[in-house]
């Protein structure tokens, strides 16, 4: 570590703001930059860099530095950036397995949330029409790729390319149009 981070981050230690703030005006633009290349989310990236700082200021005396404080910044915000992504992995993963069993049941109305429902109804129904029966015929009906393939007298990997391309296009509906950041 240079001298002068030595100094800066000696600094911090002692609760000087105006070096705490100089930091923060200097690095805040390039690491949200930086954070945005990894979760492609402003917002997010502006907090991921905003609780960064918040650490470093709130937590400095237990805070080992090594590197150079660019350095520092920028693979704190790189770990977190993997950690939000992880998280977010973790939530859609819960979410998938919410919305199949929504698909997959058969008297379960009561349990249902129609809102959800009503927004997955409008992405399926902006799908390419062989598409849409063949994730109803997958997802609501519950029937085999074989099934589905002999339905509509395609190959098996037919089928499996289909719901591919149609959880593709239904990610993407969801998220661009909808609260929902997941789907399959």
């Amino acid at each position: 570590m240079q001298v002068e981070d030595k100094i800066l981050f000696s600094e911090i230690k002692n609760r000087n703001l105006k070096v705490y703030e100089s930091l923060f005006i200097n690095y805040y633009p390039q690491l949200v930059k930086f954070a945005q290349g990894y979760i492609f989310d402003l917002h997010e990236s502006e907090d991921i860099v905003q609780n960064l700082f918040i650490h470093f200021w709130e937590d400095a005396e237990r805070i080992n530095l090594d590197l150079s404080l660019k350095a520092y910044f920028f693979k704190a915000v790189k770990n977190r950036c993997i950690n939000y992504l992880r998280d977010i992995q973790i939530h859609d993963r819960h979410n998938i397995l919410y919305v199949e069993a929504l698909l997959n049941q058969e008297n379960g109305d009561e349990y249902q949330d129609p809102e959800l429902i009503a927004q997955i109804n409008a992405a399926i129904a902006q799908l390419p029409e062989q598409m849409v029966r063949i994730v109803k015929l997958k997802y609501l009906e519950g029937k085999k790729l074989e099934e589905i393939a002999q339905i509509h007298e395609v190959s098996k990997n037919t089928v499996k390319t289909q719901l591919l391309r149609a959880k593709t296009k239904l990610r993407k509906i969801l998220v661009k149009n909808t609260d929902l950041k997941f789907f399959f």
